[in-house]
């Protein structure tokens, strides 16, 4: 067998073991009703190496009738590559962790955010659950807080997120008094712009101090989303993602931050 022969083997597997990757595990996602950019992109690119996989020796048939798109057909392998390298890198930027200490903003904290996520017949699936244990440990911290929490329905729940997260915190201690619920957003721009009204409406002003608790993936986004929301006193909080979705999880941010910077989110 030529060099040639088997580097296009070898491009065939990954076509098909990439693609179908990407089908498989956006396709489970998008039968929990998860629709978002961070989901469809990737199911979307998943298919296309699964095509190319499939039909690879009659693309390549195709493409040495013209030079031209032979070069355009490598230049593609070279993106494909260096976006490989995008992807790794920013891997690695949320396993260094960025959470900003509330001890480095100018006011001290007076609201503690805590950001929603997917739940289950009215219970938070794991990530969640994460992300409220580590804002009852902040709570417990910073006694004279309010905590609003952030969320609105999931697809086939009877409860939104917010009301579960009240209710977890509720039930781990926390007295009702100190909660307050922002229950119709459904991603992070609308957790921190109607959560923003929720505690204007309480008399909780944008220079007040802020900590924002979520996951550990999802914390500079949601940080910069509430910057250019006018929060100008800034701490966050990651909790750690659960390993059987953390992967998952920071592939989805990565699109979904990208996007984020194509819509002026931030």
């Amino acid at each position: 067998m030529s060099t040639t022969s088997s580097h296009n083997k070898l491009r065939v597997i990954l076509c098909y073991l990439a693609g179908a990757f990407l089908v498989i595990d956006s396709t489970i996602l998008m039968a929990r009703h998860n629709f978002g950019f961070g989901v469809t992109f990737p199911f979307c690119v998943g298919i296309g190496l699964s095509v190319i996989g499939w039909q690879w020796q009659t693309l390549h048939v195709w493409l040495n009738q013209n030079k031209r798109r032979m070069q355009w057909w490598r230049a593609l392998w070279a993106a494909g590559a260096a976006w490989l390298t995008t992807v790794a890198a920013f891997f690695y930027f949320i396993q260094a962790g960025h959470d900003i200490d509330v001890q480095k903003i100018r006011q001290p904290v007076r609201t503690i955010l805590v950001l929603g996520g997917a739940t289950r017949d009215c219970l938070p699936r794991p990530t969640l659950a994460e992300r409220l244990n580590l804002a009852f440990e902040w709570a417990q911290r910073l006694p004279d807080t309010t905590i609003v929490v952030s969320g609105g329905q999931d697809p086939g729940e009877l409860c939104t997120e917010a009301q579960v997260m009240a209710s977890y915190l509720h039930q781990h201690g926390l007295p009702e008094s100190r909660l307050l619920q922002e229950g119709l957003s459904t991603n992070t721009f609308e957790n921190v712009a109607f959560s923003k009204q929720v505690m204007s409406e309480h008399g909780i002003h944008t220079s007040d101090g802020l900590l924002i608790v979520t996951s550990d993936f999802h914390s500079v986004r949601s940080r910069q989303i509430a910057l250019k929301a006018g929060f100008s006193n800034l701490a966050s909080a990651g909790a750690e993602t659960p390993l059987s979705v953390r992967y998952n999880s920071w592939l989805r941010e990565y699109f979904s931050f990208v996007r984020g910077w194509i819509v002026g989110d931030y």
